[in-house]
């Protein structure tokens, strides 16, 4: 595969035949229920993509895909890429309104489900049209596994071209319709071959999959895994302890997750006795990453580096990262813009801003999507002269190295006074016994809005709101010290995870 990704795109089925054809014994997955080898792996894609063809799936069709962590994620992928069919990766949280809405709007050819999800898509089908399925773990002749296990004919390769749709993911919100980011599969060549420029895997690499593949890291690290041919780990559950004894077991060398499993990572009581001595790299990604944390983390495990990257899935993913080998030294930073990335910081009248000052982060290059499932003019919001606008605040300082301020929409304005939450974040988790905060706006008639904090306490420990505000008034500037902290036991997320900033339900008992 060559490193051109303006000239050529990544078509996963091919890269994953010629992975398996030089290592077929290798083991390319292990999850809960099952080990497979890159032999017995793409044997069952070739299965999957011939049935799909059979059934009448053309290329260019869409195929959902609603599936919690499993083996059934790689194999319904590459299946799909193998025939030019466009792989709809949908979040397996998704229920109701929510999810009759995304399937209403991905009009699919077929869906593949887990047969623990079926009775939420069989609800929804009572009002949108029912499309065809496949169920994993199901019955009869809806029935996945049988499939790959029955003989097939040889699938018919598509012909395809860079620009060809062959990836489309809904990006998660609280309100608004849901939108569809087109990835080409010249937008899917720039992953594999940013991690192979920095570095940070290899054909040896024991790759730990944590987070919810039903989010753009299912496909990412499928075409790695095809691309480099190192042992993807699939993790079924978000879990400390199950985490630390997959890593134990199957000696993972580099994972990556989000900020709130760091922090239950460090609550595990026992950590020390977990051996994690094969962890080279622990990525956090995400927005702001509190510092503390990172530091935290660094001192209990200090044999990771402990390095963050920052993206969207609009871009399929990677923007900034920062190389392993300035871990230490850029601790806090989101890293410096990956290989055919171009990054601007602009003012709201989009001209680019002096070293240091906070702007809206804007991109451009071969990673940003083609844009959003049958929205022009969403897409048309969204990328302006070629350059996607992130909806981020960010800062550059004069080494190239990028700062994460947290979302322009977040930003409160506290009597003419501008506050990017997340220092305020970084503060409060500096505060022994804080395992996690958020800090919202809250309306007032005087100044406009005034901030308020909530807090998660570590597991058995408190935090008093007197004793906190009082250390928060020592160490930031008056206007930046929030009006009002509660204790809660957990933060409200939306069905991707991220923490919601809304003052009614964070100050609701």
């Amino acid at each position: 595969m060559a490193n051109d990704t303006h000239s050529v795109g990544f078509f996963a089925a091919e890269v994953l035949d010629q992975t398996a054809a030089r290592q077929p014994q290798k083991t390319a997955i292990i999850a809960k229920e099952e080990e497979l080898t890159f032999a017995s792996l793409n044997q069952r894609v070739h299965a999957l993509a011939s049935h799909l063809q059979n059934e009448g799936v053309k290329q260019g069709e869409r195929v959902g895909v609603l599936l919690p962590n499993c083996a059934a994620i790689p194999l319904s992928y590459f299946a799909t890429q193998k025939i030019g069919a466009v792989t709809v990766i949908l979040d397996a949280r998704l229920k109701g309104k929510e999810l009759q809405g995304v399937l209403r709007d991905a009009d699919l050819k077929l869906l593949i489900v887990h047969s623990q999800l079926l009775a939420e898509v069989r609800e929804v089908f009572k009002e949108i049209a029912a499309v065809a399925l496949w169920i994993v773990g199901g019955d009869g002749e809806e029935n996945f596994e049988k499939r790959y296990a029955a003989p097939a004919t040889a699938s018919s390769p598509p012909d395809l071209d860079a620009d060809d749709d062959a990836l489309i993911l809904y990006t998660s919100g609280t309100t608004g319709e849901p939108k569809g980011v087109v990835l080409s599969y010249r937008n899917l060549a720039q992953y594999p071959m940013v991690m192979d420029e920095m570095g940070i895997t290899d054909a040896s690499t024991m790759r730990g999959c944590i987070l919810p593949m039903s989010h753009i890291v299912g496909p990412i690290v499928c075409n790695e895994l095809a691309q480099r041919g190192y042992t993807l780990v699939i993790f079924d559950q978000i879990n400390p302890v199950t985490l630390l004894e997959g890593i134990q077991k199957h000696r993972v060398t580099v994972f990556e997750s989000v900020p709130i499993v760091f922090q239950l990572l460090l609550g595990v009581n026992n950590l020390a006795s977990y051996d994690t001595s094969s962890v080279k790299i622990a990525a956090m990604m995400g927005t702001s990453i509190p510092l503390p944390l990172l530091r935290a983390f660094q001192t209990a495990q200090p044999h990771i580096k402990v390095i963050q990257g920052y993206g969207l899935t609009e871009t399929s993913p990677l923007i900034t990262e920062v190389e392993p080998e300035q871990a230490e030294a850029k601790m806090g930073s989101i890293g410096r813009a990956v290989p055919g990335v171009e990054i601007k910081i602009v003012d709201e009248s989009g001209q680019e801003v002096a070293v240091g000052e906070p702007g809206e982060i804007i991109t451009r290059g071969p990673h940003v999507m083609k844009g959003y499932f049958r929205k022009p003019a969403a897409t048309a919001e969204r990328i302006r002269d070629g350059w996607l606008y992130t909806g981020d605040v960010g800062k550059r300082e004069a080494d190239g190295y990028y700062y994460h301020l947290g979302r322009r929409d977040d930003m409160i304005i506290t009597g003419g006074l501008n506050v990017y939450p997340a220092e305020v974040e970084n503060m409060i988790y500096s505060y022994p016994g804080v395992q996690e905060t958020v800090v919202f706006a809250i309306p007032d008639s005087k100044r406009g809005q005034v901030l308020g904090a909530a807090v998660v306490a570590r597991a058995g420990g408190q935090v008093s709101e007197k004793e906190l505000l009082v250390f928060l008034r020592a160490n930031l500037a008056n206007f930046k010290v929030p009006d009002r902290i509660v204790v809660r036991e957990s933060l409200p997320r939306t069905s991707s995870g991220k923490t919601i900033r809304d003052a009614a339900t964070l100050l609701s008992t």
